[in-house]
């Protein structure tokens, strides 16, 4: 995978800044490849750089969110999502209170 030359493994918190409640959309892609994931092609290969300690992120308007904590992203990689909670403001880290495939249009 190209993706292992990219490693990005810094770690963003929850609780540093202001919180809001947010719903986004968007395709879950990894830090290391961001946005180049960030559809339903780029799954296996987020899922390997997820597996090498790449944080989960969500591209949603154009923006890069990371994921603070998800249980079994391989079953959510490669839709489109929709996803419900809180946002820090201050390092665009989301704590997920729920994600939910889409169904295609």
């Amino acid at each position: 995978f190209a993706c292992d030359q990219h490693k990005n493994t810094q770690t963003a918190q929850f609780g540093k800044g202001p919180i809001k409640n947010v719903v986004l959309t968007g395709y879950l892609t990894d830090s290391n490849c961001g946005a180049a994931n960030a559809n339903a092609e780029g799954k296996d290969c987020a899922l390997h750089c997820i597996k090498k300690g790449a944080q989960v992120q969500l591209k949603a308007d154009n923006k890069l969110y990371t994921i603070e904590k998800l249980d079994k992203p391989e079953e959510v990689f490669g839709f489109e999502v929709k996803v419900t909670g809180q946002l820090d403001e201050s390092s665009n880290v989301v704590r997920v209170a729920s994600i939910e495939k889409l169904a295609k249009s």
